[in-house]
């Protein structure tokens, strides 16, 4: 991987605090505003790498702040599926060549931005008897759309955790508790494919004051931010990154 201009180090520096204010004002969807985005200025493995390392430590405050308000049963119930999601998407990674899975990634982020403009306003509801059996497919597609794309799992698990209505920190420290899980599989499987080297670990390294500071500003805005208008902003940002990507 080439050095990174001065520019696109500011760049780089901006997309990952405000993806770390997303993560932490609504429990998901950083690495799906992030790893777009990085991915026009680094290799997607590399924007993969240290986005999820990054995601990972800057969900471990909140995890330990709101540990009891952990809905537990529920992470034991997704997890296998979400193991065997994870799996499945690291065998794609590994396989697809990379011009292809660039131009897969920009229509996925597409196809997620659109979903999030739908359901800005209209949540998608979930018949008591489908729970469960959505509850597997949701998990398993989780692990492999975040393992391949760094994208779609947190909004997937909402789909979940809607449907049971739980109080609003429960579901939030939950989702961030499965996300964090998957990421922690998902850098295993990096490091496997050797995704992480010196410029990697560089990257990690320098990331994580505006990761702190994105963190930050994404716990002071829970709450403040109407959802709607914070669901309308992501979705046209994921049109707009997404199509970046397919004109890369």
């Amino acid at each position: 991987m080439e050095p990174l201009s001065a520019l696109e180090c500011v760049f780089a520096a901006l997309v990952v605090t405000l993806a770390c204010a997303v993560r932490g004002g609504a429990g998901f969807g950083g690495q799906a505003f992030a790893v777009p985005l990085l991915a026009l200025v680094m290799p997607l493995g590399t924007a993969l790498a240290v986005m999820v390392v990054l995601a990972v430590l800057s969900a471990l405050g909140h995890v330990r702040r709101d540990w009891r308000k952990i809905a537990w049963a529920e992470i034991r119930r997704l997890l296998p599926y979400s193991v065997i999601g994870v799996l499945i998407g690291l065998y794609v990674l590994e396989r697809l060549d990379i011009g292809v899975l660039i131009k897969a990634f920009g229509v996925v982020v597409i196809l997620y931005g659109c979903f999030a403009l739908a359901t800005a306003s209209r949540p998608v509801r979930v018949p008591a008897r489908a729970l469960y059996p959505v509850g597997a497919v949701v998990s398993t597609l989780a692990g492999a759309m975040g393992a391949t794309f760094g994208a779609a799992a947190g909004p997937l698990y909402v789909i979940y955790f809607n449907a049971l209505q739980l109080q609003r920190d429960t579901f939030r420290v939950t989702i961030t508790m499965i996300l964090t899980v998957q990421g922690t599989l998902r850098v295993a499987g990096y490091n496997r494919l050797g995704f992480y080297d010196e410029t990697t670990f560089m990257l990690v390294a320098a990331g994580i004051p505006v990761m702190m500071l994105g963190t930050a500003l994404g716990y002071w805005l829970a709450g403040r931010l109407d959802q709607r208008v914070f669901n309308l902003c992501i979705g046209f940002l994921l049109l707009a990154s997404g199509t970046a990507l397919l004109l890369k």
